[in-house]
Order: C-alpha cells, then sequence, then structure tokens
C-alpha cells in the first residue's frame, strides 16, 4: 500500500510553465481520496507550498519545503526548522562577493539578495517572496542581528554567464560543513547539514506514524536524490539526471507529459499492489 505521495515541483509535478497539469491535479486528489497522505517536497517557500495544496491540488497535505529545513503538517503546524548558522552564512557571503555570483539567503518570510553585478537584471528564483537586498558585510550582519529572525537556505547561481565563477563558487562552498547540492545547471543550494528532502519526510513519517518504505516519491534533480533513494518507492522523471534514475525504484515519463499521473494511474490500476 501506498501511505503516501510525495512530489517535488520544479522539474517534476509542474510542467516547463511552472503549473500543475490537469492530469496530475487530477491524480493527486484521486491518491488523498483513497487515504495517502500527500506531501510537496520543494526548494520553495511555505507560501507557495500552501498556497499549490489550498487552491490548486485542494488537498490536505505535508509541507516540506526549502528542501527539507522546514516541515509542516496538514493543519498548518510547524514540526520542525532548522536553520542555518550564522557563521556560515558569512562564510557564503565572502565567498559570493569574492567570485561576483549572486546570492539568495532566505527565511520563513523573505529572502535577502546579494546581486553583485551593477545594473543586471535579478533573477529572482523564489517567487513567492519579497527581495531585501543586502550590497556589503555590514547590510548582512544587520540582517542576522534581527530577533527572531533564521535564515534557512542560500542559493548561488551566476550573473552574466559567468560559468568559471559560479564554478569556482561552488567549490569553495562544498568545503563547508552544509548540505550542498545542485538543483539547475548552474544554481546550487545549501542548507543545514543533515538537512534534506529525506530527512523532512522522516519527520513526516514520525508525525503520521507512517513507514517511508511504503512512500511513493517523485523527483528529478540533485535535491531529490535523497528522497528518491530511501523511500520505497521512489520514481524518477524521463528529464531526471542520471544520478537520480540510478537510485529510483522506477521512471516515469517527463514532466511534460503528465509522468507524476501516469505513474499513480498504474498504482491504481494495479489496486496498489506493486
Amino acid at each position: 500500500m501506498i501511505s503516501l505521495v510525495g512530489t517535488d515541483l520544479d522539474g517534476t509535478l509542474f510542467n516547463e510553465q511552472s503549473q500543475v497539469s490537469l492530469a496530475n491535479q487530477q491524480a493527486i486528489r484521486h491518491m488523498s481520496a483513497q487515504g495517502a497522505q500527500i506531501a510537496i517536497c520543494s526548494g520553495r517557500t511555505l507560501p507557495t507550498v500552501d498556497q499549490l495544496l489550498r487552491q490548486t491540488l485542494q488537498v490536505p497535505g505535508y509541507r516540506v519545503c526549502l528542501n527539507g529545513a522546514v516541515v509542516y503538517g496538514p493543519n498548518n503546524q510547524q514540526l520542525k526548522a532548522t536553520a542555518l548558522a550564522n557563521d556560515l552564512i558569512i562564510a557564503a557571503f565572502e565567498i559570493a562577493q569574492r567570485w561576483q555570483v549572486r546570492l539568495c539567503i532566505c527565511s520563513l518570510d523573505y529572502m535577502l539578495l546579494y546581486e553583485p553585478t551593477t545594473g543586471s537584471q535579478v533573477v529572482q528564483n523564489q517567487p513567492d517572496m519579497q527581495n531585501k537586498r543586502i550590497n556589503n558585510l555590514a547590510d548582512l550582519q544587520r540582517e542576522l542581528a534581527q530577533p527572531g529572525v533564521h535564515f534557512y537556505k542560500f542559493t548561488i547561481n551566476m550573473t552574466q554567464h559567468n560559468v568559471l565563477h559560479v564554478t569556482q563558487a561552488a567549490k569553495a562552498l562544498q568545503q563547508l560543513p552544509l548540505h550542498f547540492v545542485r538543483s539547475g545547471r548552474f544554481f546550487y543550494e545549501a542548507t543545514a547539514p543533515g538537512v534534506d528532502k529525506s530527512a523532512g519526510l522522516a519527520v513526516v513519517a514520525e508525525h503520521a506514524h507512517l513507514d517511508m518504505a511504503d512512500f511513493m516519491c517523485f523527483g528529478d534533480y540533485e535535491n531529490d536524490l535523497e528522497m528518491i533513494r530511501d523511500v520505497g518507492y521512489g520514481v524518477a522523471m524521463a528529464n531526471a539526471i542520471p544520478s537520480v534514475k540510478r537510485v529510483a525504484w522506477r521512471e516515469t515519463v517527463d514532466h511534460d507529459r503528465d509522468g507524476v499521473a501516469q505513474m499513480l494511474e498504474q498504482v491504481v490500476q494495479q489496486h496498489l499492489a506493486i
């Protein structure tokens, strides 16, 4: 029996237009109606995931946000939140400044943005969040000193197609005690050590009294790898990177051809006897 369906968003449940197709919506609703729990497991933030569950999918569900750093239950209760240490954020800023790469630091409510190239177009990777620019270390330290404010994830990506700089920045960040993954060709994300989507699902499993061996989860990129590897039924999209496909239980068609829905329909047709 599949007790929980978990899915990444970009490149997985979302199509190329960042929308959830009608087929995917119906498949998720059907699984929910059959008694399976639903979990959105994404690098995106709580407002986006919450809106998706309530308005688009219209099902109750768990929210495993910011790559597992923040986990909320179906009744919007926080189950776990693991913040980044301030000294690691400062170290990341210094690396971003040295290599002139874009740095985005996410709290629950807003995002700090370091944009090194004057006049370049800002690429906002968390469209549900407000941007707050930081220009130097003093700006960052002032933000970190705000009472009650915590930051859970940061991302780096390049400006003006400077591949060498973002590659060197990534190499430097890999030396820090972080969970550091690539979630796009030149896009990297970091959370606290041991924080990933699989760890977030472990929190869900404990809360719901379920076994991850009965979870079916979908993903496509490096930030999905632990989740796909650690659940009983990890499904890689056809557009997934090779390392994700290698640890997957099965592969489905790509995100633009309703890969999530197609696999879930197979599960239903087989009466969950996988």
